[in-house]
C-alpha cells in the first residue's frame, strides 16, 4: 500500500530589523572635455608658398599636406626654371642651395604632421647628400660618362625607395 506523505507546513517567521543606512554618497566624477581639434584653414597655392619663405628655419610644428605639395611643386618649378636658363652654371646651383634649407624644413614638419620619426627622413638624406661628396669630382665624371658601379646602381636604387617613402608620407593624413 502507497505510503502517503505528509505535508508539512512550517510557518516561517522573519521579523525585519529596521536598518538604518547613511545616504549614499554620490562620486563625482568629472568628466574631462575633450574638444575637437580646431579644423585647419585651407591653405591655397599663394599662402603655401608665402608660409615656404616665411618658415624658412622653422623644423618644429606641422604642416599640411597642401602646403607641403605647394611648397614642393614651387620649389620644383623654380629649380627647374633656373636649372633650364642656366644649365650646368653657378646661378641654378646656388638657387638649389637656397631652396634646401626649407624643402628640408617642411619636409620635417610634414613628417611630425603625419605621425612619423622625423629621423627616418633626415638619416636618409644625409646618405643621398653625402656620398656623392665623400665620393668626390670622379664619382661625378663617370656617371657623365655613363658608366655605372654597382656602388652606383646601389645608390639609385636607395634614392628611389627614399623618393617613394617621402612621396607616400607626403599622402598620408594628419595625426594629433
Amino acid at each position: 500500500m502507497p505510503v502517503a506523505k505528509k505535508k508539512t507546513t512550517a510557518k516561517k517567521t522573519t521579523t525585519k530589523k529596521s536598518v538604518k543606512r547613511a545616504p549614499a554618497r554620490r562620486a563625482i566624477v568629472r568628466e574631462k572635455v575633450v574638444q575637437a581639434p580646431r579644423p585647419r584653414p585651407m591653405v591655397g597655392p599663394l599662402s603655401a608658398i608665402a608660409s615656404f619663405w616665411r618658415r624658412y628655419f622653422d623644423f618644429v610644428g606641422r604642416s599640411t599636406r597642401a602646403e607641403f605639395w605647394f611648397g614642393l611643386l614651387f620649389a620644383f618649378l623654380v629649380n627647374w626654371c633656373f636649372a633650364y636658363f642656366f644649365p650646368g652654371g653657378i646661378v641654378s646651383l646656388i638657387v638649389s642651395a637656397i631652396l634646401f634649407i626649407p624643402i628640408m624644413s617642411l619636409s620635417v614638419r610634414r613628417f611630425r604632421d603625419a605621425g612619423i620619426s622625423v629621423w627616418l627622413y633626415l638619416i636618409p638624406m644625409l646618405v643621398i647628400y653625402l656620398v656623392p661628396i665623400l665620393r668626390g669630382t670622379k664619382w661625378y665624371a663617370m656617371m657623365a660618362f655613363g658608366y655605372v658601379s654597382s656602388g652606383m646602381a646601389l645608390y639609385a636604387l636607395f634614392f628611389i625607395v627614399d623618393t617613394i617613402f617621402n612621396i607616400v608620407v607626403g599622402c598620408l593624413p594628419s595625426r594629433k
